[in-house]
């Protein structure tokens, strides 16, 4: 979580939305339960309905704003228990180059891909640039989601 809500994109009473804190790849949100949880079954039953409506509302947004061909929706919660969602856009180039550094093969691992950008994109050594660009794709999407 971000010490400001500068990357807040949005939040209700069953969940909150923001970018990620550790890696500035525009439009990587983590959307968090409020239930003090660390499974979907704990939660409650208006999260429960909420869920799917707001993943969906999350990736089109990301999908309309950044224009990845690919947007990755995961769980892992091996560090952080509390219940929470990576909503990563892997675009080609991002691919292209994922593939030339780590020459796995034509084919893509999408979890060694995200682990790769989290650490190639970190935000402790991200350029001005870098972070001046997910501030602006952070607006674009909490406007997209405040009129979606």
């Amino acid at each position: 979580m971000h010490p400001t809500d500068e990357y807040l994109v949005s939040e209700d009473v069953y969940f909150r939305a923001e970018h990620s804190s550790d890696c500035c790849v525009p439009g990587y949100l983590i959307l968090s339960a409020r239930d003090p949880v660390s499974s979907i079954s704990g939660l409650s039953a208006g999260a429960l309905q909420n869920l799917g409506p707001r993943l969906a509302l999350l990736v089109r947004a990301i999908e309309t704003v950044v224009r990845p061909e690919l947007v990755y929706c995961v769980r892992f919660g091996e560090e952080v228990r509390a219940l929470h969602f990576h909503l990563f856009p892997r675009t080609a180039s991002m691919a292209r180059q994922f593939l030339a550094e780590v020459g796995k093969g034509p084919r893509l691992n999408g979890p060694l891909l995200l682990n790769w950008a989290r650490e190639r994109h970190a935000s402790a050594t991200a350029p001005t640039a870098e972070r001046a660009k997910v501030k602006e794709v952070v607006h674009a999407i909490r406007e997209y989601v405040k009129a979606g």
